[in-house]
């Protein structure tokens, strides 16, 4: 099928499109979408991949891997020049960073509007609104340090746009070569 890539070698980057699958499924607790995704068989481990296409629960599914709470460390969120907002966060367990991400959030709907200057979360709005958005994964790459994903979350009140980036060895940040620590992000 489309989509599938060869290795990365050096700090060359592997970027591949994402197909959604025709196949029959049971559905998506974010929305009628499909969840099934292909994603290069040979460039991605299965645990990767299980990341690559989570849809909103990547700390549940680290913190259920290594037993352990995952701490969001929050680095920017600011009206951005465009009239949405910019968010920067950053996601580490054990003391070690394994993961960063950047959303671009656009509130499409004066209710929405209204319940962020009340004080709400821009990260907690789908949660506070009752609203389950789609998941679409747009694309996916790695280099040989890190792989990464973008993908859009969508509902009538917001559009985000988020890019995320992790740690190659995520699933063994027990190693030698682990992740960077939380101290050392920038």
């Amino acid at each position: 099928g489309g989509g599938r890539g060869g290795g990365a070698s050096g700090n060359q980057e592997l970027t591949t499109g994402v197909r959604q699958s025709s196949t029959p499924h049971f559905g998506d607790i974010m929305a009628a979408a499909q969840t099934g995704m292909e994603l290069p068989m040979d460039g991605f481990s299965p645990r990767q991949r299980l990341l690559l296409t989570a849809n909103g629960n990547v700390q549940r599914i680290v913190s259920a891997f290594y037993d352990a709470p995952v701490t969001v460390h929050l680095l920017l969120s600011q009206p951005s020049m465009l009239g949405g907002h910019e968010r920067i966060v950053s996601m580490s367990v054990l003391g070690w960073q394994f993961m960063s991400a950047r959303s671009s959030v656009h509130l499409l709907t004066a209710e929405w509007a209204s319940a962020l200057a009340s004080g709400v979360p821009l990260g907690s709005l789908f949660q506070h609104m009752g609203v389950l958005p789609t998941f679409a994964l747009h694309s996916v790459g790695r280099t040989d340090a890190y792989f990464w994903r973008a993908y859009s979350l969508r509902c009538a009140g917001m559009a985000c746009e988020i890019h995320e980036t992790f740690a190659e060895n995520v699933f063994d940040l027990h190693s030698d070569t682990a992740a960077t620590p939380v101290q050392h992000f920038c």
